[in-house]
């Protein structure tokens, strides 16, 4: 399982090894440098100090004699050292055989007696100053000196490591704070995070922790308020059927020939409440996705007439319908004839016998609009923001009925982006015009 906070210790210790790592490379190399010019430095000094030294004294063999103190180099601080005039050895600091090349002048380096040596050759007043030193030696020292330098900062990289990772402990503190609150509280606790005092790097998560939480609030109050209405729409109708069926115990030939209707009604009126309960779950933001694809509304408006024919013919009811070109939209088939269903058959509960119903179907250039007149009463003004709550019934309301089919309609629409229209007709005439647009522009953006 992948850790942040291990990615983190991970990559902060990398980049302190790279660091010090390349501190040291650098630190090591400087040193090296300064050490080798420091050691320069003193040939040339020497070189000029036994120049001056020798100056104005003829070639002795004493000179040579009494120059004769050590037998070898003990050490990287030790210079073998010789002075000649006119190509004749005077001086030389260690005995030996030591044959350098003295036509050149300077700082070089070079092999003499199958060994390297850093030698400085100094011409001055007819002398000639030989310093050289033995450059493995030399190396050596320089190559301990410098790492003794850079040792110190290697050293320091296990206490980085660990002042690191105690920042990291403490920099993601509030969040282990959070998700320590979070694995405590219990599936009801949805109170939202308190944003106070938070870093800001946190407070874009508790944002948006507090909005799905509100979302999930939400949800649950209106699966609430869902179930208790359904249960009480659901008991009046069982409540019924219940004592009619229990009047019909004692009840005579007559007697259930004259209930056994009203029984089936009440059958027929809870079987469509369940129904609609049904197709409410099925159509809420949370169910399950259904298959999007293209439609045709003229094709989709006719077939559900044709399942409503029986009911408005029985009204004697006038239904015609304007057909348009270019009515095709993106959708769940099923959904969208749902809507259209509930929205005609509340046309034609509401119309009186022999009324009329008018649909239309208008394609503009961001919308296709489907219109729906009927010749009913209306709504009343005061119930007109009040319809589309589930289960509502306005008290005038004599059409039979659970006060679910806007309610369905209403949630359909919201999931295709359109949008749903209620229009009194009146005072010119009695009737309503419900307007189902959709919005082009949103087809391909569907919440589905």
């Amino acid at each position: 399982m992948r850790s942040i906070k291990f990615e983190l210790t991970i990559y902060l210790s990398l980049g302190i090894v790279l660091i010090i790592g390349l501190l040291s490379f650098l630190s090591y190399h400087s040193a090296e440098d300064e050490l080798g010019e420091l050691y320069d430095a003193n040939m040339e000094h020497l070189a000029a100090a036994m120049i001056e030294n020798y100056a104005g004294h003829a070639a002795t063999e004493q000179n040579f004699i009494s120059g004769l103190r050590k037998s070898k180099l003990h050490g990287e601080q030790d210079y073998l050292i010789q002075v000649k005039q006119n190509n004749q050895l005077i001086y030389q600091s260690h005995q030996g055989d030591f044959a350098a090349q003295t036509d050149k002048s300077g700082l070089f380096t070079e092999w003499v007696a199958h060994k390297r040596w850093r030698i400085f050759i100094l011409k001055q007043d007819g002398l000639t100053g030989v310093v050289a030193q033995d450059y493995q030696l030399r190396q050596h020292t320089i190559r301990d000196v410098a790492i003794k330098l850079i040792v110190p900062q290697l050293l320091v990289v296990p206490f980085l490591i660990i002042v690191t990772l105690m920042i990291i402990q403490k920099t993601f503190k509030p969040l282990t704070v959070m998700s320590e609150e979070m694995a405590r509280r219990n599936v009801e606790d949805l109170n939202l995070f308190n944003e106070n005092n938070q870093p800001k790097e946190l407070i874009p998560i508790i944002r948006s922790l507090n909005v799905w939480m509100r979302n999930v609030n939400a949800f649950i109050s209106l699966r609430k308020r869902f179930t208790s209405d359904a249960a009480h729409e659901l008991r009046t109708p069982v409540t019924a059927l219940r004592l009619q069926l229990s009047s019909l115990s004692n009840a005579n030939q007559k007697e259930l020939q004259d209930r056994l209707p009203r029984v089936f009604d009440s059958l027929t009126r809870m079987e469509r409440l369940v129904a609609q309960l049904l197709t409410l779950s099925k159509v809420e933001p949370d169910a399950r996705p259904g298959s999007v694809g293209n439609i045709d509304l003229n094709a989709l408006i006719v077939r559900v007439l044709n399942d409503l024919r029986s009911i408005y013919m029985e009204k004697r009811l006038d239904v015609g319908m304007t057909y348009s070109d270019n009515v095709n939209i993106s959708g769940i088939a099923d959904e969208i004839e749902t809507l259209l269903n509930n929205l005609l058959v509340n046309a034609i509960n509401y119309s009186p016998e022999g009324g009329l119903i008018n649909i239309q179907i208008r394609s503009h250039h961001h919308a296709i609009e489907i219109e729906i007149e009927d010749s009913g009463p209306g709504i009343n003004p005061d119930d007109m923001n009040k319809v589309f709550e589930r289960f509502y019934r306005s008290q005038s309301d004599k059409v039979p009925g659970s006060g679910l089919g806007l309610s369905i309609a209403q949630e359909i629409a919201q999931k295709h982006h359109a949008e749903i229209m209620l229009i009194n007709k009146q005072p010119e005439s009695t009737g309503l015009i419900v307007k189902v647009i959709f919005n082009k522009a949103l087809e391909s953006n569907l919440d589905l």
